[in-house]
């Protein structure tokens, strides 16, 4: 029996990377954070001293790239980065890495090929991203737009970072929140504006917690005959 796939797609801090594996784990299914990839690509580029602006380069670094992703750690050219590739540096260099065309290519044909691999094996894949539905699996099973206000995104944010022991002003979170949106759908448009248009599950889920929200996916499923238990 073949598998399917489910696309989680929307704004920072809207909640995809937590649900997401969660979703996975009750379907039994494997689960491809996506923009693990991308922050792998610009750990190598940053380590390398690329320049981000020169295409050759780009392309020459891409050659000498190897990603495997596992369900909670991430490998760049057989070395562990999992930590590596959380760091605000990385933060800031993501944005320009998932914008240059060569990199969202590639990473986007190997995404493709893992998500084949997974239902070929009747498995359930799950991948999150902001365009994991309209590039990387198009004809996904179920499409998701998982989104949320955008004080109560930068207040999550927030959180995230005070976690880390980072203290930081709300007021800058939310900026640096509302600049990622703006390079998201304008800039490097990867993020739609419409996902009414695409067939998208709209869930916003400002005022749900973890387990409302996974209930409201759940529910979906089940209208769409991807959930039988009990």
């Amino acid at each position: 029996m073949k598998g399917f796939t489910i696309a989680i797609d929307g704004p920072v801090a809207a909640g995809k990377g937590t649900i997401a594996p969660i979703i996975a784990k009750k379907l039994n299914g494997i689960y491809l954070d996506t923009g693990a990839m991308y922050r792998c690509v610009a750990l190598h580029s940053l380590l390398n001293k690329v320049d981000l602006d020169n295409s050759k380069e780009v392309e020459k670094a891409l050659s000498e790239v190897d990603i495997d992703v596992t369900q909670d750690k991430f490998f760049l050219n057989g070395k562990d980065v999992t930590h590596e590739i959380r760091t605000k540096e990385i933060d800031l260099l993501v944005p320009k890495v998932a914008g240059i065309t060569k990199v969202r290519e590639v990473l986007i044909s190997q995404q493709r090929k893992i998500a084949e691999k997974t239902t070929d094996r009747g498995l359930a894949f799950v991948a999150e991203g902001r365009d994991i539905a309209t590039k990387v699996i198009p004809n996904a099973d179920l499409k998701i737009f998982l989104t949320a206000d955008l004080k109560v995104r930068a207040e999550r944010r927030l959180k995230q970072k005070e976690e880390k022991n980072k203290s930081l002003d709300f007021e800058k979170i939310l900026e640096s929140v509302i600049n990622r949106d703006k390079e998201d759908m304008q800039i490097n448009k990867t993020l739609v504006t419409n996902p009414g248009e695409y067939g998208y599950f709209i869930l916003d889920n400002s005022y749900l917690s973890e387990e409302e929200t996974i209930n409201k996916i759940i529910e979906e499923m089940k209208k769409r005959g991807l959930y039988d238990k009990n």
